[in-house]
């Protein structure tokens, strides 16, 4: 009954959560960001803007602590460059096809080619500084 139960919620939890829309809020990643479905994602990294994805998991340590630092490159940093968060673990179509085996992991695209890619913690000075290298 309780396996039912779980089995249940987690199904109705998932349908709940697949809107047709590109984006959807979500308060349950480390920091208030939206969840990228794929073909957002693809249209996203194929811009000529620097695009950062940030591919975390909601239970890792420095991704939660790395998570405003992303907030603020993305609200202060619009200009240059476009941030998406990925939960890589519920997004599996799009982290598997970049490999990512840690968290966190930052990638850099232009024009859908990656520019940089980086694993593990980065300070909010660290960050600033790759989005100035790759702008």
């Amino acid at each position: 009954m309780k396996q039912s139960f779980i089995l249940l919620f987690a199904t109705v939890a998932f349908a709940s959560c697949n809107q047709s829309s590109s984006v959807a809020e979500s308060g349950n990643t480390p920091s208030k960001t939206l969840v990228v479905e794929q073909n957002y994602f693809d249209k996203t990294i194929s811009n000529n803007k620097l695009t950062l994805v940030d591919f975390y998991t909601t239970w890792c340590g420095p991704c939660k602590k790395m998570a405003p630092f992303i907030e603020k490159i993305k609200t202060d940093r619009v200009g240059d460059v476009t941030v998406l968060s990925v939960d890589a673990e519920n997004e599996t179509n799009i982290s598997s096809r970049y490999s990512i085996e840690g968290y966190p992991t930052i990638i850099f695209f232009k024009n859908g080619v990656i520019v940089h890619r980086e694993l593990g913690y980065r300070n909010l000075e660290e960050l600033t500084a790759l989005v100035e290298k790759f702008k």
